[in-house]
């Protein structure tokens, strides 16, 4: 008989609080149960202590890898998931011995892809956390209806607050982010809630959560600056899956709220502003409209601290300007670069030009060149022609002086007429050749 729930454990170096919350999961009220145990590369005795209890219970299975984070963790189990709904918790918390039927029943009773419910917190003192939205309607369908449980869960993003249908996180590829990073439940829970078709109330404090000081969630350095991309993750997810235009005042109620208390509030002086400049680094399209809603939100008695949200907002509205610059400085490069082309353009055609001027003065010159030949060879027929009439109609010495200068000019016209003669046969002989 295959198990009603599959309980899934990611585990790295809980030695101190391990069996505890095993002890609470192997005592559940509900017996058919599987229990998934993912030992994620740890150090201490954790891998002994499951080993132990997977030896005392065959629902128990282990099962071993380097360490690569508590979601990497989670999407392991994924393939080994028999139950007909599946639930995650962590080892360092436990949980109530009737979590399971009740949650079992809600969920039969609504036939809800999603049952979400309460939690104890322990801090050391145990301190119910509430609701933030009305628990009336217990179900939950359209995104109106929806949106009270995004303003609660950004609080509580942890998966151990929902009891999920199996087939539904498989057939709509609901998996945890990969790595080793806060948030990594964060796109888990957002797109689970966004695509459940039914989602159940149950207003019963069924987990206690342990907050640890020296865990890596409750720390505040750098690595929780991905809070910027998560969020970016999840306005991607709304977007893609078609419900950001009904989700959207919520998305940036949640963005806000997530810099404002997550990071901002725990960073040191030198680390906000490192923070500042890591929202500069991560634009998104929606950017404006998020600074517009960072405006509005200096009027709301829930940022006591506007030094801190006009912080934010101005992350924000710093990138923006940043953007504005940088788009225009884009616009200036391309009307540089058209300008440069058309300059390079006019340079083709002046280029062009002088070639064609410098061809016209070669050929003036030719020009020139021949008919300064011709004038000379006629000088010569005139000089020639002009010395033999005058040689003719004059008598004695200027008679004799005609005759020798007639001579003179006779023998270069000659030469004339020789290469005049040379080049007609070389015409010929060229012209025969092409009629052969």
């Amino acid at each position: 008989m295959p198990p009603k729930v599959t309980i899934i454990l990611p585990v790295y170096n809980v030695e101190p609080y391990l069996r505890q919350c095993l002890d609470s999961v192997v005592n559940q009220t509900m017996r058919e149960i599987q229990i998934i145990c993912i030992n994620d590369g740890s150090t201490d005795g954790s891998p002994a202590i499951l080993e132990e209890y997977a030896a005392q219970d065959p629902r128990i299975e282990v099962y071993h890898q380097e360490n690569q984070g508590g979601g990497s963790a989670r999407n392991a189990a994924y393939p080994h998931i028999r139950g007909k709904y599946a639930y995650f918790a962590d080892p360092d918390d436990w949980l109530e011995l009737d979590l399971c039927q009740q949650c079992w029943d809600k969920a039969e009773a609504s036939e809800s892809d999603c049952v979400v419910f309460q939690d104890i917190s322990h801090n050391p003192d145990p301190v119910k956390t509430p609701f933030f939205a009305p628990v009336l309607p217990e179900i939950r369908q359209t995104p109106e209806e929806k949106r009270g449980i995004f303003k609660w869960i950004w609080r509580i993003n942890a998966p151990w607050n929902k009891f999920w249908r199996s087939d539904f996180l498989l057939s709509n590829k609901i998996r945890f982010s990969e790595g080793k990073r806060p948030f990594n439940d964060m796109l888990h829970s957002w797109k689970g809630i966004a695509l459940a078709q039914r989602i159940a109330i149950l207003d019963s404090p069924l987990y206690h959560y342990r907050i640890r000081r020296d865990s890596y969630q409750h720390g505040r350095n750098e690595t929780h600056f991905i809070i910027v991309e998560t969020m970016n993750e999840v306005e991607k997810m709304f977007h893609e899956t078609g419900f950001y235009s009904a989700y959207k005042e919520v998305i940036f109620e949640i963005k806000l709220a997530s810099y404002y208390n997550w990071v901002c509030s725990g960073l040191p002086r030198t680390l906000q502003y490192r923070f500042h400049r890591h929202i500069h680094q991560n634009k998104t399209k929606t950017d404006r409209e998020f600074r517009k809603y960072c405006r509005n939100a200096l009027l709301l008695p829930s940022y006591p601290d506007k030094n801190r949200l006009n912080f934010v907002s101005r992350g924000i509205g710093s990138w923006l300007e940043i953007q504005r610059l940088h788009e225009e400085i884009q616009h200036r490069d391309a009307e540089i670069q058209h300008r440069d082309a058309e300059i390079h353009h006019r340079d083709a055609k002046i280029q062009q030009r002088d070639t064609e001027i410098h061809q016209r003065d070669a050929e003036i010159q030719r020009l020139h060149a021949e008919l300064q030949l011709i004038s000379n060879k006629y000088a010569i027929y005139w000089q020639y022609y002009r010395c033999k009439w005058l040689s003719k109609l004059t008598f004695g010495k200027k008679r004799k002086h005609y005759k020798e200068k007639r001579k003179k000019f006779h023998d270069k016209v000659r030469q004339i007429r020789m290469i005049r003669d040379r080049e007609k046969r070389g015409q010929w002989q060229a012209s025969a050749e092409n009629c052969s």
